[in-house]
């Protein structure tokens, strides 16, 4: 009888310490560490991925439980993709203001497209694809793209002029940053997150928001 109680008991523990592994080494057990961290020592602590494929998961479950999210990005290929997808077909809040902000670059030959040339030019040196005009045209898809959500008036997007340094991704508890290189894609840089309680959160808060006042209406 001892024996069996004692094989009982072994069992329940080894379960119990399984599952508190599981959980210390769950991506949410992390994220609420770097939290804490930050919250005791109002510092820049965040969590990274390899690449943007490394983050969806992430990203998307944040975009779950977003009110209001905004994006500046380069190219916007991403919005015709799943991680979006759940967001962008929310029902938009009647009479409320756009739940999703976006910019996304001005395109042509003229001087306020000098920023997307230049960007098409760094693409080009490591992608035979571009430096035709490919980037122009792979934005205005993702414009024509998002027409119908902002006629719905869930959207609101804006043209900016101003260089491609990487991608800001904002909700009301986190941003994500991808930095371009000059010698890959977007989609294959680091991407960091920072809760809301980091400086370097209300830092691209500001950046969003001073490109956002001096950047063109899209019209719906």
């Amino acid at each position: 009888m001892t024996d069996f109680l004692i094989g009982v008991f072994s069992s329940i523990a080894a379960t119990w310490l399984g599952l508190i592994a599981a959980f210390l080494w769950s991506g949410r057990f992390r994220w609420m560490l770097v939290v804490t961290l930050s919250r005791l020592s109002s510092g820049d602590f965040g969590q990274s991925w390899a690449d943007k494929k490394a983050a969806e998961a992430d990203i998307s479950r944040e975009l779950r439980r977003a009110r209001n999210v905004s994006l500046l990005t380069g190219r916007g290929n991403e919005l015709q993709r799943a991680t979006f997808d759940q967001f962008l077909h929310r029902r938009p809040t009647t009479g409320g203001s756009p739940q999703m902000r976006v910019l996304l670059p001005c395109t042509g030959s003229g001087s306020n497209a000098r920023w997307t040339l230049d960007r098409e030019a760094e693409l080009a040196t490591f992608d035979r694809s571009f430096g035709n005009g490919q980037l122009n045209r792979q934005i205005e898809t993702n414009i024509s793209h998002l027409e119908t959500h902002q006629r719905d008036g869930l959207v609101e997007i804006r043209r900016y002029d101003f260089p491609h340094l990487g991608r800001v991704l904002l909700t009301d508890r986190v941003a994500y940053f991808t930095p371009y290189s000059s010698d890959s894609h977007g989609r294959d840089s680091k991407v960091l997150k920072y809760p809301a309680t980091s400086p370097m959160y209300g830092t691209f808060v500001r950046l969003f928001e001073k490109v956002w006042e001096s950047s063109n209406a899209q019209p719906s």
